[in-house]
């Protein structure tokens, strides 16, 4: 019988630093996830979040918007990519070290986009790396862009294409928080939303408003917006480590997100 599939996207603020604004991995979370999957009795795709080894540099010298000529943009980019590379390494790694067979797909050797719109995704090499049962890993990445020169290829983007192609069992975003707040996370009257959808972003919105952490808030609306169209395809769900391997046994928690 053939397995179901589970896409997996673990967030660059659980597996490294996302404050630091230098590389700095978690160490911890790492491990975890190797031996969460050690569970798993799923064909499994992971995408991950590059964190403190991708955005600050990015930031910095803007490249989402593209090329701007300067030499030292160029270098940037370069060392963008160097740094996701090595995290994509460091999580192969930690799996492999759990006997879990992992190939790297590196975005910016595969994949090009226009308008920030990914042309010709490479599925194949996703069906090569299953047929030899290993896990393929993918991740946000600079990409050469057609009309822009380079752009920022975000990892929630390459969770909507797999998704769409592949309607697995589960599309899972693997986060810091073990689901989408009613309120601030660390306020302890807040609670999980058991369930997310359009009316959730309304909600972030207005919260948007009155906080200072506006990527924190905006990237999770911009998350929440891509799990929405993914929920056509595949169930959907916001949650954390702590919960991940309850996926595993038939026990889903954290936020469910629904069209």
């Amino acid at each position: 019988m053939k397995k179901e599939m589970v896409i997996l996207k673990f967030g660059g603020s659980l597996i490294t630093d996302k404050r630091s604004n230098v590389p700095r991995t978690n160490d911890s979370k790492l491990k975890a996830i190797g031996r969460i999957l050690n569970q798993n009795k799923y064909n499994i795709i992971i995408v991950h979040g590059a964190g403190s080894f991708g955005h600050p540099i990015a930031k910095k010298y803007n490249i989402a918007e593209g090329t701007d000529g300067s030499l030292e943009q160029e270098k940037a980019i370069s060392e963008t990519r160097s740094q996701v590379q090595d995290l994509n390494n460091i999580l192969c790694n930690n799996l492999n070290n759990e006997n879990i067979n992992t190939k790297p797909i590196i975005p910016s050797k595969t994949m090009t986009t226009k308008a920030r719109k990914i042309i010709d995704f490479p599925f194949h090499l996703f069906d090569e790396a299953l047929k030899e049962n290993k896990i393929p890993i993918t991740f946000g990445d600079v990409t050469v862009d057609k009309k822009q020169g380079v752009t920022v290829l975000s990892g929630d983007t390459l969770m909507m294409e797999l998704t769409k192609y592949y309607r697995p069992l589960y599309s899972i975003f693997v986060m810091d928080k073990p689901g989408v707040f009613n309120g601030n996370p660390n306020d302890s009257n807040s609670e999980i939303l058991p369930i997310v959808n359009e009316n959730t972003i309304k909600i972030l919105e207005k919260q948007n408003k009155n906080t200072e952490v506006t990527d924190v808030t905006g990237g999770l609306i911009g998350k929440i917006q891509n799990a929405i169209e993914m929920a056509e395809y595949s169930e959907t769900w916001i949650t954390n480590l702590d919960l991940l391997s309850g996926f595993f046994n038939n026990n889903p928690r954290g936020s469910k997100v629904v069209i």
